[in-house]
């Protein structure tokens, strides 16, 4: 188990036509997909990696997806992965 959880949320603003390819793809690296409004060329995305690295590797590769115009984080949160199990007070 990792030391520390890295959670993020983008913003990935992709090609209207391509939207559900992308989302598939995304879902496949591990991403999911947030439901919005209906906007026909974004998706919010978030992803749980072990490293910043490992977060900065899932953007680079959303990035690369065809269709993808751009990839942004919006937020982005570290702590011990332990503290993920404790109760909440």
């Amino acid at each position: 188990m990792s030391d520390e959880i890295h959670i993020s949320s983008l913003i990935v603003h992709a090609c209207p036509d391509a939207l559900a390819a992308i989302a598939a793809r995304i879902q496949a690296l591990g991403g999911e997909i947030v439901p919005t409004d209906g906007d026909a060329s974004r998706l919010i995305v978030l992803i749980e990696q072990p490293s910043a690295r490992a977060t900065a590797d899932m953007l680079d590769a959303i990035n690369a997806i065809a269709g993808v115009y751009s990839a942004l984080p919006v937020y982005h949160h570290a702590e011990p992965a332990l503290s993920l199990a404790e109760p909440m007070p």
